[in-house]
Parts: C-alpha cells; sequence; structure tokens
C-alpha cells in the first residue's frame, strides 16, 4: 500500500474537518432557529384563535443568535476534531516507537 505524502495527507484532513465543520453549524444554526420561531408569535390565550403575528424584532433576534450558536459550535467541532486526530497520532507514534516485547525475548 503507498503512504500518502504528507502535504496530500496535510490538506485531506483540512478538507475533511472543513466539511465537518460546515455540517456541524449548518445542522445546528438550522435546528436553533426553527425552534425558536415559534416563540416569536404573540400568544393568545384561547385555542380557538389563530395566533398573531410574529415580532419582527424577535424573529431578527432568533435568526442572528442561531447563527452565533452555528459558528461557534463549528468552530468546537474544528477544535475538537483536530484534537482527536492529534492524539491519534500520538498515539500511533508511540506505538511504533515501543517494542514488542514478545519479539526481544
Amino acid at each position: 500500500m503507498v503512504e500518502p505524502s504528507p502535504r496530500q495527507s496535510w490538506r485531506r484532513t483540512s478538507v475533511i474537518v472543513a466539511l465537518s465543520a460546515v455540517t456541524v453549524g449548518a445542522v445546528v444554526t438550522a435546528a436553533a432557529a426553527l425552534s425558536g420561531a415559534g416563540v416569536c408569535a404573540a400568544p393568545v390565550l384561547d385555542p380557538d384563535l389563530p395566533a398573531g403575528p410574529p415580532d419582527d424584532v424577535c424573529v431578527h433576534l432568533v435568526r442572528t443568535l442561531a447563527e452565533r450558536v452555528g459558528l461557534a459550535t463549528a468552530a468546537l467541532t474544528v477544535i475538537i476534531t483536530l484534537t482527536f486526530i492529534g492524539l491519534s497520532r500520538l498515539a500511533t507514534e508511540r506505538n511504533s516507537e515501543v517494542p514488542d516485547r514478545a519479539a526481544s525475548s
């Protein structure tokens, strides 16, 4: 099996990390926007009456906060993914440096 060059490995890793961060950030943004959008309608005490129109300021606030939560989640996804990649490479390097005790006896 041919080992990829370090440059190709770095590019592949950065593409995977970027795609995972964008995906997680987009899903969290959409979920936060959808879950918070219902609170902006004017409450009605009688369930037979339709709810009032949503407040524009509330909708804008929910959308802005959802975008911020999505960006923060994307950034944390990058940090956590790179931490796991670094730890796995560190463990792989340590396993290759430790001689096999069964082979030496």
